[in-house]
């Protein structure tokens, strides 16, 4: 049974992002999205609500469960452990060089190939850290992990846990700059990350075209043979957003990702896509896939879509549809993350 602040700080996340996503579609996402990082005191309000849903209830709820599953941050940990230290990212490399000889591909021997056979070679002595990028931290839950060096960025900076970056607007450069006073980062470096994280971020975006904006700013921030971890939340069954959940894989490998982990969690998907050495052997899969006619989610490249987006908001009866947005739309989004409804 929730209690009274349980409900309160669930209710804090639902309505933010319901107004978000109002906004976005009353005078456009990009005016929608100026508008919310400009609120302060409401990106406060939702980055300490979430943190202690994540820290106080969210954990009870998993150790109460009677399935036994791992939180997100444990499943990253455990997944980037396997990829790195016990012989993953070998299995893909050899895996790629497999395909891109299937499939002839000529490789030209340019800039990047020779940072791909570089960065190869020394895989052995890959990391005293893993580099890791956590996008939406909130509080920066994998500063306490050993294994990584943890750069973690949010539209609401905690001093000393968590830059504050708008990821979204955010410029890529050759290095990273930060203001004056060390607390804000302007630009991020490219091929500068082992590990990309977005858990429980794409869906806070209110605008496909926002999304692949930002899977494309990953792409270029990763090391060839880095991974990007894609958390999403889904209280429903495993197969009931599997169109989805193919159509992000098809415009991802459009980009130059190969998906290699998927796995339902209880709430959750969670997806591993790494940036390929050779893009043509990550087009490949999309390549080989029959289209169903006349999907919207395969009409454009450069989207990537959630259930939300095929809800309008009307302009009539504001009241009944602000309620219905945070009733309906959200319990798809944010239903058990993992808070439970009362």
């Amino acid at each position: 049974m929730a209690t009274e602040e349980h409900k309160y700080l669930a209710d804090v996340i639902k309505t933010t992002h319901a107004t978000l996503r109002e906004e976005a579609q009353n005078y456009g996402p990009e005016i929608a999205w100026k508008r919310h990082v400009t609120r302060k005191d409401v990106l406060q309000k939702y980055a300490s609500s979430m943190q202690k849903l994540a820290t106080t209830y969210w954990l009870e709820n998993n150790l109460n469960t009677k399935h036994t599953t791992l939180c997100r941050v444990e499943w990253i940990k455990s997944q980037c452990e396997e990829y790195f230290l016990n012989g993953g990212i070998q299995k893909y490399d050899d895996k790629e060089e497999n395909i891109k000889t299937k499939i002839n591909a000529d490789i030209v021997e340019n800039e990047n190939s020779i940072y791909c056979n570089s960065y190869i070679r020394n895989v052995e002595d890959l990391i005293q850290k893993i580099t890791l990028l956590d996008v939406g931290s909130c509080y920066n839950p994998f500063g306490t992990l050993n294994i990584f060096e943890v750069t973690a960025i949010d539209l609401n900076g905690v001093p000393e846990k968590v830059l504050h970056c708008d990821f979204l607007n955010a410029q890529t450069g050759k290095e990273q700059i930060l203001l004056v006073d060390k607390q804000q980062l302007l630009q991020l470096p490219e091929k500068a990350y082992n590990v990309v994280v977005f858990s429980l971020f794409l869906e806070y975006l209110p605008c496909p075209k926002q999304r692949y904006t930002c899977c494309k700013k990953a792409y270029n921030l990763l090391q060839y043979g880095g991974i990007l971890f894609i958390i999403s939340p889904d209280s429903k069954h495993v197969g009931a957003n599997a169109r989805l959940m193919k159509s992000w894989r098809y415009v991802l490998s459009k980009l130059g990702f190969m998906r290699i982990k998927y796995e339902k969690l209880r709430h959750i998907h969670c997806m591993i896509f790494r940036k390929s050495i050779y893009k043509q052997v990550a087009i490949r899969w999309a390549n080989m896939q029959t289209l169903p006619e006349n999907d919207p989610l395969y009409q454009d490249d450069t989207a990537i879509y959630i259930p939300q987006d095929f809800r309008n908001i009307s302009s009539n009866n504001k009241h009944q549809e602000k309620e219905e947005t945070k009733k309906e739309a959200m319990t798809c989004m944010f239903h058990e993350l993992p808070f439970e409804e009362p």
